[in-house]
């Protein structure tokens, strides 16, 4: 401690009336915040049981939110105590139960959730907790979003993605009549052509050949593809292939009404992550004059589905969920082939990605906001806890409006479009989760 003095030998009689202090109070501190957390800790075990009913069970517990380490085995045994008067033993490692605890935090204050796991079955309770004073110092959110600017241009675009194959990266450019790719300049170079901002240099261009007019509103998604090519790019009612030719690549477009992959190992996902709840690559059919996807998935879940304009995958304690947005503002998780709704999510706008950091739980949503463009845009990091949409990063203010969030093809950050007027371009932004 840099704050503590060592004083001579002499005063031996008053170094034993400060450990005397000093043990009275490390007595007293443990009982006095346990008193604090009597209530909550009562009132969650209520509802758990209410949810798991009598019965041996596995218990475990999560700190994610400003709460000291110290404290939180005097909370795991208060719950504990406290499902023992309702009939639920905690310790039973051979029960088919299991109870997950995540203690986390949100802006109005401390949120315990309880998961009660019975099979392929997850029942999810939440509880409002008042922290008071008896949290450590909370400060702000323990991430920030990190954006680094790749390109800038005049011409629209919909979607941009790294691919790599061996040594060389290129990126490619989605735009609404062109494919556009381009190579890393070399260091110590400069380049007419190269773009703002990330030394990428204009490597080939191929025009996108479709026979039916694209609606007002454009949309535009590049996804891996398997192993015959490198890439796809989705557009209205076209569809474009991407096939690696050594230094080069070579692309060809042609009408489709396809659905669009939403989830799996092709599509706007979460490396890793292999194809949603069932491991069935889950696809979308994209209604063009509305500007959304129409709630029919293929395979699909045996469920209906409202319209959304956007979904992806997200790990969750049981296995992997769907997160879609609908139209009507919305949050949804397809969990255990169950429609659960999320709460917390009033200043969500449209757009979304799923990131994987080493921050918090590791798995984050990187959002756009859902105020006016006029008045500028936001982006914005949280984690889903239960069903719940938790902030865990401070708003980053963007100039202009935030067009399209696609997750990169590796899931640790997001490609974002940002639309900038007077003048008018189109900014292709890096976003990520880093850990304040």
């Amino acid at each position: 401690m840099q704050n503590a003095r060592y004083n001579p030998p002499q005063r031996i009689m008053v170094k034993m009336c400060w450990a005397v202090v000093v043990a009275a109070l490390a007595c007293l501190t443990p009982a006095a915040r346990a008193a604090t957390w009597e209530q909550p800790a009562a009132e969650l075990a209520k509802q758990i049981a209410a949810l798991s009913g009598p019965g041996a069970v596995k218990l475990t517990l999560r700190n994610e939110s400003g709460l000291a380490a110290v404290e939180i085995p005097a909370i795991q045994r208060l719950i504990e105590r406290d499902l023992r008067g309702f009939g639920v033993v905690a310790g039973g490692k051979d029960s088919a139960t299991l109870i997950r605890v995540t203690l986390s935090e949100n802006l109005q204050g401390g949120l315990w959730v309880a998961e009660v796991v019975e099979g392929t079955e997850t029942r999810v309770t939440m509880l409002r907790v008042n922290l008071g004073g008896a949290t450590s110092a909370s400060g702000p959110p323990n991430l920030v979003v990190q954006r680094a600017l790749m390109i800038t241009q005049s011409d629209p675009v919909l979607d941009a993605q790294i691919f790599t194959v061996g040594t060389l990266a290129r990126l490619v450019v989605l735009e609404p009549e062109q494919i556009v790719t381009y190579v890393r300049s070399s260091a110590g170079l400069a380049f007419a052509s190269a773009p703002a901002g990330g030394g990428w240099v204009e490597d080939q261009r191929f025009a996108i050949a479709h026979t039916r007019p694209y609606p007002r509103d454009m949309r535009g998604e590049l996804v891996p593809a398997a192993q015959d090519h490198l890439f796809d790019a989705y557009l209205p009612s076209v569809q474009c292939a991407g096939t690696n030719t050594g230094a080069q690549i070579a692309v060809t477009c042609a009408d489709s009404d396809d659905p669009w992959p939403v989830s799996g190992p092709v599509g706007n996902q979460v490396a890793g992550l292999v194809g949603g709840p069932t491991g069935v690559p889950q696809r979308a059919f994209y209604n063009a004059m509305r500007d959304f996807f129409t709630g029919v998935l293929a395979p699909g879940y045996g469920m209906d589905l409202p319209p959304f304009y956007q979904a992806s995958d997200i790990p969750r304690p049981t296995g992997t969920g769907l997160l879609l947005n609908t139209v009507d503002g919305r949050l949804l998780l397809i969990e255990n082939n169950t429609l659960k709704p999320i709460a917390g999510t009033n200043d969500w706008g449209s757009d979304f990605a799923v990131l994987r950091s080493e921050c918090g739980s590791g798995v984050q949503v990187l959002v756009s906001g859902s105020g006016a463009a006029s008045a500028g845009d936001s982006l914005r990091v949280y984690e889903v806890v239960g069903r719940e949409a938790v902030a865990v990063s401070p708003p980053l203010p963007v100039e202009g409006a935030v067009m399209a969030i696609h997750a990169e093809n590796n899931g640790t950050g997001a490609t974002v479009i940002v639309r900038r007027d007077a003048p008018l371009r189109y900014e292709v932004w890096n976003g990520s989760a880093l850990c304040h």
